[in-house]
């Protein structure tokens, strides 16, 4: 085979294996290491090894602090894609392709040697959200959010009333709790 035609086959194999996965090219062509996956009608795919993400909070809002009726009565551990970690470092700001796992798990037991609070139990899912200049154009901020079913590969996208217009109303910055995760705020320029 000729060097041209390795090369060629070289610069478009990335391009075709995203096709064929209904992944987006445009971050294959230039480089950049995907977090986000989509399916053709820009639903995201379960982000894989979201664990391996930067940890940036957790918070859980349990019955007995609620009158017995939490709207999340569970704990949210938080992850951000490490790109877009390493880009608020630098700018403040939530790039384009930014994408932040919440994974749910249930309130356990109170008690635990260290003494009583609140510690997690089982594994329940994970939700997210996604800006995409691109691919959420219309949506406020670009962000889109996403609810994934226990047996679901990808996650609907959500409606506005069920997750934006909280996030609009009082995330401190660009739709982000930022005021509930300490390790955002310590790395901002």
């Amino acid at each position: 085979m000729s060097k041209f035609k390795k090369a060629l086959l070289c610069s478009i194999a990335p391009m075709l294996v995203a096709g064929m996965l209904g992944v987006t090219t445009q971050a294959v062509a230039s480089g950049e290491r995907l977090y986000g996956r989509f399916t053709k009608d820009n639903e995201l795919y379960a982000p894989r090894d979201y664990r391996e993400w930067v940890f940036i909070g957790a918070s859980v809002t349990p019955n007995d602090m609620n009158d017995g009726a939490a709207a999340f009565p569970e704990f949210h551990n938080v992850y951000i894609d490490p790109g877009s970690y390493a880009h608020w470092k630098k700018t403040g700001e939530f790039r384009s392709g930014t994408v932040i796992v919440k994974e749910l798990a249930s309130i356990g037991t109170k008690e635990a040697p260290s003494g009583h609070g609140y510690f997690q139990g089982e594994y329940g899912g994970i939700a997210a959200m996604v800006k995409d200049a691109k691919r959420y154009a219309d949506k406020p901020g670009n962000w889109a959010y996403f609810g994934f079913s226990a047996d679901s590969r990808h996650g609907a996208i959500q409606e506005e009333s069920a997750c934006s217009a909280c996030h609009q109303q009082n995330a401190a910055q660009d739709q982000v709790f930022t005021q509930f995760y300490p390790v955002l705020r310590a790395a901002k320029p």
